[in-house]
């Protein structure tokens, strides 16, 4: 991740000024964050700088109700996500689990020995898995962390590079695969039509990304962080899949409803017009008060504070209470990770694993990789911290048997 080159040369931000469903200019103001980390960890050298923050104006399109970051800035696409160091990489036999469901949901609709693309695909654990089955599987990833070298042996083929790229110009593929990406896209149009352009007549594509709905239901304070541009409902997606020349196959339900996959086959483009949602006038109190009992929760703990999951969570939570400075620890499980700093305004923390001679001194252990909470509460257990434990998870799970309670609620 580049924070020296981005803060040796500044650059006034550039705002998304419409709404990239139906074309609205107004919105109305959601969440707000000055101050917002960029990046989920930063190198010790970069301690104490004040580049690689980003501002956050979440507001909701006045014309179909889509929400968005008003504020994100498209021209700094190549310093957020040419990342040095890995994330998102299975650590734990559930994440391992889940890769390979999502294989078999992709497979399943597939035809045998599908020649793939995947768009984004991190640190290539899915591309690896379909490569099994798969003739080829193409891999197009910015991240300077990945090298041709991690796949030597394998049937991937690697592209370091932003989607479309000119490596495959020409080039039709069995199955397509997208995976957490689309949320990032700041104008999603020409990229679903690339998409689109490089998908075989009865080929797939496998489209996934969080749930808008999710952050209403759940009145979810850390799913708007900066890396995402865009918090999308189904309908609204429905809407520009077809204008891409796609339809869809099957919905899937990805980890309890917080996210979204979408198997969608190619057709022909059709003009739809998005669907007006203009529900929920509650939501924007809601958030504001789940904010203020989020900090309520935090200065009420007694001692110092260990965090544990390094991630675009852990983000939010630094964003939304910049001044608040008692954490003294931050745990993850991604060997990748050590040696990094988490950061926030007024915070740098260094990235380790978890140890009975860190935990036992906290007052409290906050898990910001909340979709992974349960077992990293009995983890925590097991190394003998008898200390409250919270999630920032605010669903109907958080409190329930083992499960933590939600700091915000």
């Amino acid at each position: 991740m580049n924070i020296t080159q981005q803060g040796a040369s500044p650059r006034s931000p550039a705002h998304i000024s419409r709404c990239v469903v139906c074309g609205g200019a107004g919105g109305e103001p959601v969440w707000d964050v000055a101050k917002s980390p960029i990046h989920p960890f930063r190198p010790p050298e970069a301690a104490g700088s004040q580049a690689g923050f980003g501002c956050l104006h979440i507001v909701r399109c006045d014309s179909c109700g889509h929400l968005y970051n008003a504020a994100f800035d498209p021209l700094g696409a190549d310093d957020l996500y040419g990342a040095f160091v890995l994330t998102n990489v299975p650590v734990s036999p559930s994440m391992v689990k889940a890769v390979e469901g999502t294989a078999e949901s992709i497979l399943r609709h597939a035809k045998p020995r599908p020649v793939v693309l995947e768009v984004g695909g991190g640190g290539g654990a899915l591309s690896m898995l379909l490569a099994e089955t798969a003739s080829e599987v193409h891999l197009v990833e910015p991240s300077r962390a990945l090298s041709p070298d991690r796949f030597a042996g394998t049937k991937v083929t690697f592209h370091q590079s932003m989607f479309p790229t000119t490596t495959l110009t020409g080039k039709v593929f069995d199955v397509i695969v997208c995976r957490q990406v689309l949320e990032h896209i700041p104008d999603p149009n020409p990229f679903l039509k690339s998409l689109r352009a490089q998908i075989s007549d009865d080929g797939i594509a496998y489209i996934e990304l969080p749930s808008a709905e999710y952050i209403y239901v759940n009145r979810s304070v850390v799913d708007f962080h900066y890396p995402h541009v865009h918090f999308y409902r189904q309908p609204h997606l429905e809407a520009l899949f077809a204008r891409a020349g796609f339809a869809v196959v099957e919905t899937i339900d990805v980890k309890n409803g917080h996210d979204t996959a979408f198997v969608l086959r190619p057709v022909a483009a059709s003009d739809v017009r998005p669907a007006i949602i203009k529900d929920d006038p509650n939501f924007v109190a809601d958030m504001a008060k789940r904010r203020a009992y989020g900090r309520e929760r935090l200065t009420g703990i007694t001692g110092s504070i260990g965090l544990y999951g390094a991630n675009a969570y852990s983000q939010s939570l630094f964003g939304v209470y910049p001044d608040f400075a008692a954490y003294s620890a931050m745990f993850d499980d991604t060997p990748m990770y050590v040696g990094h700093q988490v950061y926030g305004p007024a915070i740098d923390l260094p990235i380790g694993p978890p140890s009975v001679e860190k935990l036992l001194p906290l007052g409290a252990v906050i898990v910001t990789a909340y979709l992974h909470d349960l077992v990293i509460a009995r983890k925590v257990r097991a190394l003998g911290f008898k200390g409250p434990i919270y999630t920032v998870r605010t669903d109907s799970l958080a409190g329930n048997g083992e499960q933590p309670p939600s700091l915000f609620a």
